[in-house]
């Protein structure tokens, strides 16, 4: 794809930096890094199986270090503002938390902005390390896989549309950004169920 060579060129000129980039982007706010991953692997950009791999090893690590990391601060700041912060956030879009770890984390992949508080609170609560595991790998399997998928889809869509630079470039935006609203929308939609289900449990 020829229109795209400049891109390749630097990617594979500067292939550390892109790929470190992308571990990191992965390990912070996977969801639009995931989903440009997909765009630069279906364009040739980026190589699938490195890609692939940096995609695993981020996550992993985003896995195991969120809990060790909940593990530490709540031995070491047991009343850290920070660990509060993130009690509210996952208690108000997880409120069954406690009782339902492995269940909470799987759901919580699916709510924008909640997974990385809530692998850090399962670490300070001292949830089962092989459960937590097991839910992180079946929720983290869908949401690499699907997000990427997205990616991939939002690329050929766009092509399909037009192979001018510029033109591609602002559709793939606009998807991302489609996608990230709707994700918004569903959190909002969330929130006023658990509302809801808190006006009734005060009404009894």
């Amino acid at each position: 794809m020829h229109i795209f060579s400049p891109l390749s060129l630097f990617v594979s000129a500067h292939s550390a930096v892109a790929y470190g980039a992308l571990f990191i982007g992965v390990f912070w706010e996977g969801e639009i890094t995931l989903i440009m991953a997909g765009v630069f692997t279906h364009l040739g950009i980026f190589s699938w199986p490195i890609t692939i791999l940096v995609v695993v090893v981020a996550a992993t690590a985003k896995t195991l270090l969120g809990y060790h990391l909940g593990r530490y601060i709540g031995k070491a700041f047991p009343h850290s503002p920070l660990l509060k912060y993130f009690e509210r956030k996952v208690f108000y879009f997880l409120p069954r938390f406690r009782e339902q770890p492995f269940w909470s984390i799987v759901i919580s992949k699916c709510i924008y902005g909640v997974n990385n508080a809530t692998l850090v609170f399962a670490g300070y609560i001292g949830a089962d390390f092989r459960k937590y595991c097991l839910a992180e790998f079946i929720s983290t399997t869908i949401w690499l896989g699907g997000m990427f998928g997205l990616g991939l889809f939002f690329s050929q869509t766009a092509l399909n549309i037009s192979h001018n630079f510029r033109s591609f470039s602002l559709l793939v935006i606009l998807f991302i950004v489609g996608f990230i609203v709707l994700l918004k929308l569903i959190n909002l939609i969330i929130e006023l169920i658990e509302e809801w289900g808190l006006d009734k449990e005060a009404m009894k």
